[in-house]
């Protein structure tokens, strides 16, 4: 578990280093809590955790498409506002399944103003920003609408 940098991209090895990585971000708010997205389908004997995302940093849009069931989940309003963006794929190494964490910026313990996703190739380990979003609500009202 460690971020590193390979032929100059930051890389990790699992979702704990998203994590991490997401908290050391700077020239942005301080990313005061991290989640780790999960398909919440009952199907699932456990939480899956790897995706296809889509993702609009310019219009802080995103979705994610569960690999092992196909259910899609659109963030906060980004279905409204939807706009096609072409689905993630790693520049590195072409891969387009990833680990999903959102690190969150709390002004204090509970409401929540300022959202980062970002992504972790499961192919070689690239970590990369997704996009963000500028939001106003408890925290446990954010976590629901990733």
């Amino acid at each position: 578990m460690v971020v590193q940098q390979v032929a100059g991209k930051k890389t990790g090895e699992d979702v704990d280093d998203l994590q991490r990585w997401l908290r050391g971000l700077e020239g942005c708010p301080r990313i005061t809590s991290t989640a780790v997205a999960a398909c919440a389908n009952p199907a699932h004997d456990e939480p899956a955790t790897w995706f296809y995302v889509e993702g609009d940093a310019r219009g802080a849009l995103a979705r994610r498409r569960c690999l092992a069931c196909g259910v899609a989940v659109s963030t906060f309003d980004s279905e409204q506002r939807w706009s096609h963006p072409p689905m993630w794929a790693c520049d590195s190494c072409g891969q387009s399944i990833v680990e999903l964490a959102a690190g969150l910026h709390s002004e204090d313990d509970d409401r929540v103003t300022w959202v980062a996703l970002a992504v972790r190739c499961v192919g070689c380990g690239r970590l990369a920003g997704l996009t963000d979003f500028v939001v106003e609500g408890a925290h446990d009202e954010v976590l629901a609408a990733l």
